[in-house]
């Protein structure tokens, strides 16, 4: 798996450097980081999302601790 490593980075630097060569990309680039810069929160979304998931497996662990801390019935 190792030996991907280094194709995989020169295959991404030079779809970059390809991006950037033509004007068309570098616009593109450009409009991507004013966009990022000038929005507050620019993973904000992704964060409320991930801390609703965080929310409910915390929920669930609540519920798993109390049913399992509940004595059982011996019939």
């Amino acid at each position: 798996m190792k030996n991907w490593y280094l194709p995989v980075l020169v295959l991404g630097l030079s779809g970059v450097g390809l991006l950037c060569a033509t004007e068309k990309g570098r616009e593109r680039l450009l409009a991507i980081f004013d966009r990022m810069a000038k929005s507050e929160d620019p993973l904000g979304d992704f964060n409320r999302a991930l801390e609703a998931q965080v929310e409910n497996i915390q929920n669930a662990l609540d519920r798993l601790s109390q049913a399992l801390e509940q004595p059982r019935l011996r019939s």
